[in-house]
């Protein structure tokens, strides 16, 4: 299967598209190869199968950048490229907006065009990310049109959880981040930005194990006003999440309102 996923890398190279979208491209041949290998060899639950399948594509990536003599200063700079392009075509697109609205919108657009640089330094954080949803959504399916799935069934989204020593990778990251050397600074930024992430899922967990005890109207109402607010929803989910490291919300959730025993 690896050596499929590796014939299918190669290919993925003679397709259209920038460097960064056929690097983007091979990485997701290689995690899908990784992926089936490792649940074939010994099934276990998607978060460790995940990380592991992870490690090995971001390994495999880089000793395929090596054969090909790809530096990754090449891809990022492809990357920049690419989203500077889509940007300013994003602005280019606002002509039927109201003059004074245009103007506003425009000059974000204009703005991220020039972050491009810096927005394409976290293109391994965004593939983690991407990588860790779309094997969720991938492992659902395949649970609920296999006749007998190897490994056990996800658990459902309001029990998302992991190790809590992950608050560590959080520290380093900021601190790395934080430091004054740019490399160290980019290696700390896609390490916060992922564990940001995860940490932004657990809070989303946590509120979905709540709203189980809220009307369904008021709920629909949280959800539509979490669209409008949305920088302000993810820096609280991500509260949240780091927060039930220490207070478990949920298992608090679960205790009977009658002091521990049921009636």
């Amino acid at each position: 299967m690896l050596l499929l996923a590796g014939a299918w890398c190669g290919l993925s190279l003679a397709g259209p598209g920038g460097l960064a979208d056929q690097f983007v491209r091979g990485t997701g041949v290689l995690l899908s190869g990784a992926v089936v290998a490792l649940t074939v060899w010994r099934p276990r639950r998607l978060l460790p199968t995940a990380t592991a399948a992870i490690l090995i594509a971001a390994l495999a990536s880089v000793g395929w950048c090596l054969v090909l003599g790809i530096h990754w200063g090449s891809i990022e700079l492809a990357a920049a490229h690419d989203l500077r392009a889509g940007f300013m075509a994003q602005a280019e697109a606002l002509s039927n907006l109201p003059a004074d609205m245009q103007h506003s919108v425009r000059a974000v657009f204009t703005q991220l065009a020039d972050a491009s640089r810096d927005l394409a330094g976290l293109l391994p954080a965004v593939l983690v990310i991407e990588a860790l949803l779309g094997l969720a959504l991938a492992w659902t399916g395949y649970h609920r049109i296999a006749r007998r799935p190897l490994g056990p069934a996800p658990r459902p989204f309001a029990a998302f959880r992991f190790s809590d020593q992950l608050v560590w990778a959080l520290v380093a990251g900021l601190a790395l981040a934080l430091a004054p050397v740019p490399t160290l600074a980019t290696i700390g930024a896609n390490v916060l930005l992922v564990a940001v992430a995860l940490y932004a899922g657990r809070g989303a967990a946590v509120v979905r194990a709540g709203v189980r005890r809220v009307p369904a109207p008021v709920a629909a109402a949280i959800v539509i006003a979490s669209v409008f607010l949305l920088a302000f929803v993810a820096g609280g989910l991500t509260l949240l999440g780091l927060a039930d490291t220490w207070i478990d919300f949920r298992r608090r959730l679960a205790t009977p309102p009658t002091g521990g025993f049921k009636q």
